[in-house]
């Protein structure tokens, strides 16, 4: 007999735990395969450690009041913004570069306001933002409509073909006066 769900009775639990599961993961590595994720989650993993240093030692600071205080303040900023780069390569996985290179230059900075997460974070955030740069999308995911010329580009290949043309015709207009000069010269 089937129960009301269509399923069959004498299928256990944990076979449908199983099923369950087999289909979350199969789903969740569709998703992955679609966007930079070890470059994304480096970052996200190296602004956690870059605001990690600052927010130990932040509270102390700030409590003897020192001067150090917005100069770590400004540390944990760029932590954050790391791992918000992170998040960003992460879910608009097609301007990932641009991530990538916002990631990078972040970490670096931050080894001047976080001591750069004890210089791993710093380090895991150049290697994310690397590898969110060189991330490209497999084949059967670009758009069809990514390969054929938009308005924009058939409009500067036309001004781009005008201007060739028109430095050509000055070219051989300098040509032809440079060999006049020099016939001149010869002649005389």
């Amino acid at each position: 007999m089937s129960s009301e769900s269509g399923q069959n009775e004498s299928e256990t639990l944990p076979a449908r735990i199983r099923r369950w599961i087999g289909s979350r993961w199969r789903r969740f590595n569709a998703w992955r395969r679609g966007r930079p994720f070890l470059g994304g989650l480096l970052l996200c993993l190296a602004g956690l450690l870059i605001t990690w240093v600052p927010m130990r030692i932040l509270p102390d600071i700030a409590f003897i009041g020192g001067e150090m205080a917005g100069f770590l303040a400004i540390g944990a900023l760029f932590g954050v913004f790391v791992f918000l780069s992170g998040l960003y390569a992460l879910s608009r996985p097609a301007r990932a570069h641009g991530a990538g290179v916002v990631g990078i230059i972040l970490s670096i900075f931050s080894l001047f306001g976080s001591l750069g997460g004890l210089l791993v974070g710093m380090l895991l955030g150049i290697i994310g933002g690397n590898l969110c740069i060189a991330w490209k999308p497999s084949g059967d995911a670009v758009d069809e409509a990514v390969s054929e010329p938009s308005v924009i580009d058939k409009a500067a290949a036309r001004i781009n073909a005008g201007f060739a043309r028109l430095v050509g015709t000055i070219v051989l207009g300098c040509r032809a006066g440079l060999e006049r000069i020099t016939r001149r010269g010869t002649d005389e």
